[in-house]
């Protein structure tokens, strides 16, 4: 008979083994979880219990942390669920603490009166450390090169700087809580991850898209006889980053063109440059740059009966300029 016992109660606990043995706690509290003026913060945790002899309302949730176990309860109207949370006070001075998750419950035993309590632990020990540094939200996820975007968060200095796509932007910080940064020169049409760097180390962001822009340029068709000029304006609707913000410029009618290279000067958000006519021809000048669309301008350069010998010299002059400032690169 006694061997017949122990029999029935290894089976029993193997039984008991088999029906708990994916029983599991989770922890729902966020990784990060932001810092607050009151201290308190919610820890949550989930019970998962594949124990059919459960005996009801004997679930019992606790977290041990600081040395106590302390019952939690549970999340209202989630009774069913098994989600149970805990408000923790962080003592002052305390910039963090361990803790994990406890659940006790007993269970139905017709073989033996004995063994009736179970207990499940969580599978590691966690750690509260609330971050004074973190972000909201980006209130904008696309928009052109040039545009503003602001970020809402908490724990900003004027040291702080957005990064995007790797280029460091213009960044604005207006308090601790928000700052804005403009859409830098990058290729339209892609997203780019959007980072907050500065003393506090890296915090991620967000995703940004950045769409096609267009660029204002004034005249929009050119048609004048050789020796004469135009100022031409190009704006890019935004102030120009460090280092400047570089147009460039092609044509297919180069003998009949005079034109320097064009870069708006770093803070402005346009630039005006002078175009000659030289040898007659009809064509075009392809403008573009980074994050804008590509914008084609007609011109065409007539033959002038009124040209006077010296402006035409002027022409002459200015291409030999231009020749030697490109062999001296």
């Amino acid at each position: 008979m006694n061997k017949a016992k122990k029999f029935i109660s290894l089976i029993s606990a193997l039984a008991v083994l088999v029906l708990t043995g994916c029983s599991s706690l989770t922890n729902l509290t966020p990784d990060r979880v932001p810092e607050n003026s009151s201290g308190v913060y919610t820890l949550t945790m989930s019970a998962y219990i594949n124990d059919g002899s459960v005996v009801k309302d004997t679930i019992e949730p606790f977290i041990v942390i600081d040395g106590e176990t302390i019952p939690m309860t549970a999340v209202k109207d989630m009774n069913k669920d098994r989600i149970y949370e805990y408000d923790y006070t962080l003592p002052k001075g305390r910039k963090s603490a361990k803790y994990y998750f406890l659940l006790k419950y007993k269970v139905e035993n017709n073989v033996s009166d004995t063994n009736k309590n179970r207990e499940i632990k969580s599978p590691t020990v966690y750690k509260l450390e609330p971050v004074s540094r973190y972000i909201v939200n980006m209130q904008n996820e696309r928009g052109p090169v040039g545009s503003s975007v602001t970020v809402l968060g908490r724990g900003f200095d004027k040291e702080d700087k957005i990064r995007i796509g790797g280029v460091v932007a213009d960044t604005e910080y207006l308090s601790r809580s928000t700052i804005n940064f403009i859409v830098p020169p990058l290729e339209a049409g892609k997203t780019y991850d959007v980072e907050l760097v500065g003393e506090g180390g890296e915090v991620w962001i967000g995703s940004f898209r950045v769409d096609t822009a267009k660029m204002g340029i004034s005249p929009e068709s050119i048609k004048m006889p050789s020796g004469d000029f135009v100022t031409m304006i190009f704006n890019i609707g935004f102030n120009a980053p460090k280092g400047g913000y570089p147009i460039d410029i092609k044509t297919n009618i180069p003998s009949s063109i005079i034109m320097e290279e064009v870069i708006v000067p770093e803070g402005q958000n346009s630039v005006s440059v002078m175009l000659k006519g030289a040898v007659a021809g009809k064509g075009t000048l392809y403008v573009n740059g980074l994050g804008f669309n590509e914008k084609v301008i007609p011109v065409e350069i007539v033959k002038s009966d009124q040209a006077s010998a010296p402006a035409m010299q002027e022409v002459s002059n200015a291409i030999n300029e231009i020749d030697a400032k490109a062999n001296k690169k």
